[in-house]
């Protein structure tokens, strides 16, 4: 039993690889060109570069090409039909395969960001930098800062609820789509996690608020998903 649904969560791990693979190659091309679109034009600071907008609208749409691919990939019920597992487990591990993207995505953009910055401070323009100036622009640029949330707790709590109800809103868009209603729950994660991602430090009322909203639209979709469908025949009992 144990095995069966250790081989479906790696069917689809494996089916959402290689279109995370290249969403992440594609981001981290066109960031990087733009890094150095921007120190070509004589961008006078690692401060002054990383205040392009450029990085918010590059960083979303990576995520919506995710989210995309994710729904395509996972969308029809073949793969439950077939292993004959409930549509509860599928959910799950819909779940979780999907929050694996999630964090390999933004794992892949902390490690960019850290290397072309490091990259920048070896540069003879950056002559007067330090390490020092590596940390503080990670500690005050309101982008790097949402990435990489350092010592901020609050915000650390607000990226691990946006992945999960992501993940979750993905997972639960794929059932929905099978019994042909909306998925209004990842429309809400999606659109709460581009208004609300970017934001300076020492921003605790909505980093609460905004995890309060994610884990309501995690008890939502776990709810929807429970109560809300047909379960297909299983041998689970056999």
């Amino acid at each position: 039993m144990g095995r069966k649904h250790l081989s479906v969560l790696m069917l689809y791990v494996r089916g959402c690889i290689y279109p995370a693979l290249a969403v992440l190659l594609l981001l981290a091309a066109v960031q990087t060109g733009l890094f150095c679109w921007l120190i070509q034009r004589g961008a006078g600071s690692l401060d002054a570069i990383m205040q392009n907008r450029g990085w918010w609208i590059t960083w979303m749409v990576g995520i919506v090409l995710v989210i995309v691919l994710l729904f395509r990939m996972h969308g029809g019920n073949y793969t439950v039909r077939r292993l004959r597992i409930s549509e509860r487990a599928a959910f799950l591990w819909q779940s979780l395969s999907c929050l694996f993207c999630y964090v390999l995505l933004w794992l892949t953009e902390v490690i960019l960001f850290t290397v072309l910055c490091r990259y920048y401070l070896k540069l003879p323009a950056a002559a007067s930098a330090s390490e020092q100036t590596l940390f503080l622009t990670f500690y005050h640029n309101t982008f790097l800062h949402s990435m990489l949330p350092l010592e901020e707790l609050s915000r650390w709590v607000y990226l691990l609820t946006a992945f999960v109800a992501l993940s979750m809103g993905t997972a639960n868009a794929v059932v929905r789509m099978r019994y042909g209603s909306k998925p209004f729950p990842l429309l809400l994660a999606v659109i709460s996690f581009q208004w609300y991602f970017s934001r300076s430090l020492g921003s605790l009322t909505s980093d609460v608020l905004v995890s309060l909203l994610h884990l309501a639209i995690i008890a939502y979709t776990i709810w929807d998903a429970w109560f809300n469908m047909e379960e297909v025949p299983s041998d689970e009992n056999n």
